[in-house]
């Protein structure tokens, strides 16, 4: 029976900045920003820039982006300009990069996500692959636990299937090996333990574990159907009879039923968690850096490390 929690190398967000640092200095990221307004992203933006991390294309209105930088006193560093005032226009834009190959990372602006991820996969954008499920993975590192934690989906799949939940693992695998978290320890939640056939979820979770016990499933250690105190916490685990997971009581990621139970985790750990965190869309061509409006700058700065960390060769 474990009862030490196993810390990995990487589990601050101090540790994700120097391998940052470190790819962005090896590599050139070149990143679009879609409708530069939004003060927080912005801010996080220019900074990224001031540190030679990223080279930023602003698309959107040059006189809105002016104001929104004069309004926050935000010094933003001279670079590519793209004048274009409709939104959805400046994401058509967005796709003549990703197909012409000058962009690797996508950052979101002031923008909704449903409204960029819709334009995003329109047949020709040359975003999305057809063999690759897109999701959102979260990375954070809540006040009171002792390493980081990564959540899926809260912003792309509503009601993942099975079939989905394999792919959302494989995400979340390709995350976590890009922040320096090889075989993350990976709960698939659920309101209980135990298998209920009156519950799909705890019979999907089950069956997923089953999948990983004969390994079908690499690069990840998987346990469920887990409740989230379960997931988090060895005490919850062993008291209701968990004691020989290798997961529960110290997941490093945690796979969501539903869109609502995932977003609601990341924005309870935001407003209530005392959280450091950040949020990328992964799965297409090339991420997105994205926050919710609630999100703090340096929240958003987070993201921006995951997306340089994610972001693949320019051709």
């Amino acid at each position: 029976m474990q009862t030490e929690v196993t810390i990995p190398d990487i589990h601050r967000f101090d540790q994700i900045f120097v391998r940052a640092k470190e790819k962005a200095g090896r590599e050139k990221i070149r990143a679009a920003l879609v409708t530069p307004t939004e003060p927080d992203m912005l801010r996080a933006v220019a900074k990224m820039a001031q540190e030679g991390m990223l080279e930023p294309i602003l698309i959107g209105a040059q006189d809105q982006f002016e104001a929104a930088c004069g309004e926050h006193a935000i010094e933003f560093p001279p670079g590519e300009f793209v004048e274009i005032a409709d939104t959805s226009e400046a994401v058509a834009k967005t796709c003549d990069m990703i197909q012409a190959g000058k962009i690797n990372l996508i950052v979101k602006g002031r923008i909704m996500t449903g409204d960029l991820l819709k334009m995003l996969f329109l047949p020709d954008s040359g975003f999305a692959s057809k063999d690759k499920i897109v999701s959102h993975v979260a990375v954070m590192k809540p006040e009171k636990y002792s390493k980081l934690l990564m959540v899926t989906d809260g912003a792309v799949n509503i009601l993942p299937d099975l079939k989905t939940k394999l792919a959302l693992i494989d995400n979340l695998v390709r995350v976590g090996s890009s922040i320096g978290l090889a075989n993350p320890r990976i709960a698939l939640l659920a309101a209980v333990e135990v298998i209920y056939p009156q519950m799909p979820v705890t019979m999907e979770a089950a069956i997923i574990a089953k999948m990983w016990e004969r390994g079908q499933i690499k690069g990840a250690i998987v346990d469920g159907p887990l409740s989230f105190d379960c997931a988090v916490d060895m005490v919850a685990a062993h008291s209701k009879g968990i004691k020989n997971s290798q997961v529960a009581g110290q997941a490093d990621a945690l796979v969501a039923p539903n869109l609502e139970t995932a977003n609601g985790i990341y924005k309870g750990m935001a407003l209530y968690g005392k959280c450091q965190m950040g949020g990328i869309i992964v799965g297409g061509k090339l991420p997105i850096a994205l926050g919710s409006r609630s999100d703090s700058w340096e929240g958003k700065f987070n993201s921006l490390l995951l997306g340089i960390l994610n972001a693949p060769n320019l051709s």
